[in-house]
């Protein structure tokens, strides 16, 4: 396959960028690379996004260790690694992160065979920028529903699933915050691996929780524990003036994701001025029809007849709901089984969604 080097627009490569380059395409099958170099707010001074070639199905876990080698001498490189489809997709639907930094100007290697690298959105800009304000408005509205909770609860004096509604009121902010920052959320329910995963591309933010701070972390922890301890336990125990601190952080917080986002459309609205998109969405490719990541999350069981298909699924519901029960010792029969009690075992543990689980 034949492959190019791009002269970024910018001018100013950093001298290592070739080497970089050279070590990533050796390691593993690249569409494309781009380089964006980092502000006041980011915790880089470069960042490397590396777009997998569309021709092999990949799992991203199993070359990390190989892209994590390649960077190990180059400590002012951040860098993020993406599918192809993933990509394309997400352009597609307007992400912020790739419309803004996975742009021509910035691209620094791409392959020869194709001429143009992604297939843009169809709106027109002026369409496409208030479609990117609304989703953004969409999905701040859910950290609302459940800033509600917050208040709710702890108006009822169940302060614990008000910390639970914290929990999860942060946790959909770093959702949000994750798409248009790193390009892709993580997938789990913790608070301190999501603060972990932004900070690889930003500062600290004022609403994040400092781990130099005894008291701070003190807080974080009893953040963590909100989510599984006030839904599965009756120890789980947290302060007024804890909840007090935590929602000034939230503030705090949510302040900060409105603030990134806005400074992030405004990199857009500067992109349309110069008519930069247009100029790269000449010869479009078609769009991907499959999306190999989803196979993993897809599973397809037969069933002879409706009846046995809904014994199946009261089966898994029998068994979830026992084993919500932590007070009670495993059974060795449940009653409303319809299934032997192996094979919908062996079925749940299929269905486990090993993407939710914090790492």
């Amino acid at each position: 396959m034949g492959a190019i080097s791009v002269e970024n627009r910018a001018g100013d490569n950093p001298k290592q960028l070739c080497k970089i380059i050279a070590k990533i395409v050796e390691a593993i099958d690249v569409e494309s690379i781009y380089l964006n170099k980092g502000t006041c707010h980011h915790s880089f001074r470069y960042r490397i996004n590396i777009i997998m070639g569309r021709s092999h199905k990949v799992d991203i876990e199993h070359i990390m260790p190989v892209i994590n080698s390649v960077f190990l001498d180059y400590e002012d490189f951040g860098y993020r690694v993406f599918t192809f489809s993933y990509a394309q997709s997400e352009l597609l639907c307007g992400n912020l992160y790739f419309l803004n930094n996975c742009h021509e100007k910035s691209l620094v290697y791409k392959t020869t065979q194709n001429i143009s690298i992604w297939n843009y959105p169809k709106e027109e800009p002026t369409k496409l920028f208030e479609k990117i304000k609304q989703d953004f408005k969409r999905d701040m509205s859910r950290m609302k529903s459940f800033k509600k909770g917050i208040q709710f609860f702890r108006a009822q004096r169940d302060l614990s699933q008000s910390a639970f509604m914290m929990h999860q009121t942060f946790e959909q902010g770093y959702r949000v915050l994750e798409r248009f920052i790193c390009g892709k959320t993580k997938i789990c329910h913790s608070i301190k691996n999501h603060q972990t995963y932004v900070l690889n591309s930003l500062n600290e933010l004022q609403g994040m929780f400092l781990p130099e701070s005894d008291a701070e972390t003190g807080l974080l922890d009893l953040l963590e524990d909100a989510y599984s301890s006030a839904r599965y336990s009756h120890s789980y125990r947290i302060t007024d003036r804890e909840l007090d601190q935590l929602s000034q952080k939230l503030a705090l917080f949510i302040n900060e994701i409105k603030s990134l986002f806005n400074e992030e459309l405004s990199v857009f609205m500067e992109t349309m001025v110069h008519n930069d998109m247009d100029s790269c969405s000449e010869n479009p490719l078609k769009e991907p029809t499959n999306n190999h990541e989803s196979d993993s999350l897809v599973r397809k069981l037969e069933f002879d007849t409706p009846f046995e298909m809904l014994c199946m699924a009261k089966s898994l519901m029998v068994l979830s709901m026992t084993c919500l029960q932590d007070d009670v010792a495993p059974p060795v029969q449940v009653n409303g089984f319809h299934y032997d009690i192996m094979e919908v075992l062996q079925l749940a543990i299929e269905l486990l969604p090993l993407k939710e689980t914090s790492p």
